[in-house]
């Protein structure tokens, strides 16, 4: 994925209730802006740094967060402190800030592969795996409805369902579903424009 800097992606944002519907009187709008490519943190070379509004995603109550994403040469998608970042938004214990793999490309279609931990103690693992077939989406881009296939995306650990669909051309995250689990509610982000 190469994100470009100043490009900003819309999302639909709606909160989902025990069993997964939405819940319409919460829908509102989020958006991720690209502040900078080609960053370096430990560990990589090329990070992305988005600025996230999304704040029925967030365990803060600023108006904004940063998401910073990395991709490897092979195509793997990494996202710096992912599950730290929902273990806070549902008022759990916190494991360490590091980079987790979202998404192994690198191992196929059907394969999976460890995530990250939900717990400090490495107790809990995270399971990701990508979905044999592409789904079709259309999308607003820069003023030109476009329609493209993206990659789902699996993760699952204890009490712990999330999907995703993205894409590389153009780079963006398509749909961001958390589910809810027999504790919290979940919410959904879907992309209708970048601009």
């Amino acid at each position: 994925m190469k994100f470009t800097a100043g490009e900003k992606y819309i999302y639909e944002a709606v909160l989902l209730d025990e069993f997964g519907y939405t819940l319409p009187s919460t829908r509102s709008r989020a958006s991720w802006k690209v502040l900078s490519t080609n960053g370096t943190l430990p560990g990589f070379s090329s990070v992305t740094t988005l600025l996230d509004s999304a704040s029925i995603l967030r365990d803060t109550l600023g108006v904004y967060d940063t998401v910073m994403v990395a991709a490897t040469p092979e195509g793997d998608l990494y996202r710096f402190g992912f599950l730290a970042t929902i273990a806070r938004i549902r008022k759990q214990p916190v494991p360490p800030d590091q980079w987790e793999c979202l998404a192994a490309f690198s191992a196929g279609s059907g394969s999976s592969w460890v995530v990250g931990y939900q717990d400090a103690g490495r107790s809990q693992p995270v399971y990701g795996r990508i979905a044999g077939t592409t789904d079709m989406f259309t999308v607003n881009i820069k003023g030109q409805q476009t329609l493209f296939p993206a990659y789902r995306v699996d993760l699952s650990g204890t009490q712990f369902e999330y999907s995703y669909w993205v894409a590389d051309t153009p780079a963006a995250f398509l749909l961001i579903r958390l589910e809810p689990n027999t504790i919290v509610g979940g919410a959904q982000l879907t992309l209708k424009e970048v601009q």
